[in-house]
Order: structure tokens, then sequence, then C-alpha cells
């Protein structure tokens, strides 16, 4: 028994499997927002017949429930639909059987979808918050989002994101444990600078844009709270520009978790350490804007070359030898369709790109900004 569950047993539901995590997000909200959590719990009792919670008993779980009750600004009713069609969906989709093949498939490094994802790889996890929490770097600007989609189709693309976000929701549960505190979910950097290396930056971020929506509404709808404050950092004047022009339209909470830098890494050092421990040591290249630490920078990312997953978009195990063979072959018709489409990125698109990014970053802050600030 929790050493506060003499007082708190009158105030939370009798659930002695789960008394230690009533007890830690009773503590860490008011009387007003644990009622609305204790009656959501009351309406979902029913869902312990759902083959999802037979499983794994989301509908008991505080501090999931405490994540969709604030996605719907504390309406209860909301917030149980939104959690019913989350549990159908898990379901249907199978999300624990795709994600448990999706990381034995990467594990085993036997198909070329599999390599191929990690070699053109965006984000990584690169230290711990204070919580001890993995800080996630997505490094937006050496994206190929089209690319990705087009030779390993849109599913497992959706897959890997969801492996990573169920992973993500495993740690930010473990360190309530651990800290005995209500954590409001991990901290994010979105990287979008044009450091060169990579062609049609334009382009790429075009498609980030144009492809993204379709993949965050599943995130959205399914996985609320993950993140509580997100660094956009290497933007441009003219995403600062773009920016600044939808920024009166955000709520306070939302401006308190996005929060958007320019090109120098003086701007945001100061305050990413603030969320780290003293141990937690960071990239080279987010500490300064020397050339050397941007070309040691890490994950690459890269142009996909067109056709290199082969038949069957790369699902098939194989060699390693036979991915080497069509990459070469592939590798021509990339580089003549990346120049083509480099011939795009003039300063009228950049700009539009630019202000649509910052409309797309808006709308990212907005859902944010239902998952309340820590």
């Amino acid at each position: 028994m929790s050493p506060s569950w003499d007082r708190m047993s009158s105030r939370v539901p009798h659930d002695p499997e789960h008394e230690l995590e009533w007890s830690i997000v009773a503590d860490g909200i008011d009387e007003d927002e644990l009622f609305k959590l204790r009656e959501l719990h009351q309406v979902l009792q029913d869902c312990e017949l759902h083959p999802t919670c037979r499983r794994k008993p989301l509908h008991r779980q505080a501090q999931t429930l405490l994540r969709f009750l604030r996605a719907r600004d504390g309406d209860v009713l909301k917030a149980e639909r939104m959690f019913r069609d989350m549990l159908e969906w898990r379901h249907t989709f199978d999300v624990d059987g795709k994600v448990h093949s999706w990381r034995r498939e990467l594990e085993r490094h036997r198909t070329r979808r599999a390599r191929l994802c990690k070699r053109f790889a965006i984000e990584e996890q690169i230290c711990n918050d204070k919580h001890g929490i993995p800080v996630r770097l997505l490094r937006l600007g050496v994206a190929d989002s089209a690319g990705m989609i087009r030779e390993f189709g849109q599913e497992a693309i959706l897959v890997d994101s969801l492996s990573k976000l169920e992973w993500t929701h495993e740690q930010i549960r473990n360190a309530m444990f651990r800290c005995r505190k209500l954590i409001r979910g991990q901290i994010q950097i979105l990287d979008v600078g044009d450091y060169g290396d990579v062609p049609n930056w334009t382009g790429r971020m075009w498609n980030n844009l144009r492809l993204g929506p379709d993949i965050y509404k599943v995130f959205d709808g399914n996985y609320p709270e993950t993140v509580r404050k997100v660094f956009i950092i290497r933007t441009g004047s003219l995403v600062h520009h773009g920016y600044t022009l939808v920024q009166r339209l955000l709520p306070q909470r939302t401006k308190r978790k996005l929060k958007l830098y320019g090109p120098k890494a003086t701007e945001w050092v100061s305050e990413l350490r603030a969320e780290l421990s003293d141990k937690q040591e960071l990239p080279e290249f987010l500490l300064c804007d020397s050339e050397k630490a941007f070309r040691a920078a890490t994950p690459r990312g890269g142009v996909v070359p067109e056709g290199i997953a082969g038949s069957n978009e790369g699902r098939f195990e194989e060699d390693e030898e036979a991915e080497d063979e069509s990459d070469v072959l592939a590798h021509t018709s990339s580089q003549k369709l990346a120049q083509e489409q480099a011939g795009l990125g003039d300063v009228l698109l950049r700009f539009l790109v630019a202000v649509i990014f910052a409309l797309a970053a808006a709308m990212l802050g907005g859902q944010l900004g239902k998952d309340g600030v820590s």
C-alpha cells in the first residue's frame, strides 16, 4: 500500500491493483479535475469486456484516463467517446500485434525495409530529461517523407511511428512511478534546418506538410498528451514571419509548449538544458553552429532513391548484397529527381512553405494545448 493511500482512499476509486497510480495522479491535480476523472472512470467500467482492455486494463489506469480527459478539455462525454474510439482502433488495427512484429523485424535486420528505415531514419532518442524520460529528436530538415511512403507504404511508416509512441508512453508511465509524480509528456526537438547536405529542402518540407496530416490524425486521436514542450529549431526568417502571422490565434497554454528558435544554438541551449539533468550530454550540432558539428549530425536522413525497396515494398528477407545492387540502379534516378525538384526552390515557394509550416505548427500546438501545461 502506498504511504498516502489512507488519506487518498476516500477520494479515488477502490482499485487495489492501481492504488499507487491513483494516489500519484490525485496528488497532481485539483479536486474539480479529480471529480471528472472519477466520473470518466465510472462510465468506462464496461470496457473491461473489450478485447483491448482484456489484454491491458487501460480503462483502470488513472494517468491514461487523465490524458483523454485533458484532450477533450475536461468534457467527460467527449473524453469517453474518444477513449472508446481508441480502444476500437487498437483492436481493429491490431496495434499490439503489428508493433510487436515490426520490432522483431527491425531486430532481425533481414528485410530490406528494416535496413533502409534505419538508414534513412530522421529521429532518435538523444538523452533523458530531468525525469528520466527520453528526449526525442526529429530532423525534419533531412526527411524525405514522400520517398519513404512511396517505397515502403504508408502503413509501414505508420507502424514504425506507433512503435515509438508506444515505447514513449511506457517511459512516461515508468517515470511517473519512479518519481512518484504526474509528468505530462516528453520533450521533443524538431530540427527544420537546411544544412545543404540533403537536396531540395523546400520540396521535402512541402511533402512533410502535405503527407503528415493523415498520420498525425492517428496520433492525435489515440495518443494524447505525448509531449510537454516542443523545441522547433533552426528556423529561418520566413518561418518566423509566418509563425508571427498565426501566433495571435493560439491560446497561451499552447504558446508555452511550442517554442520556435532561429538558426543559432545559443537561442535554445539554456532553455533545453533546463529540461535535462546535469549529467546529460547533447549532440554537438545542438550546442554550436560549426560546419564540423553539422557534418557529424545524426540521424542523417536523406533522399530515398526511387525503386530502392524493390518489389513488395522490401518486405521479404534477403541478403544485404541484393540491396546494394538495387541501390546503385536507384541512385542515379533519385539524383535526377532531386535536381528537377530543386528547381522549384525559389524564394516565393520557400515563403509559401514557411507560412504553411507556421500554420501546421499552430495546429500541432493547438492539439498539444489540449493536454495542459506542466
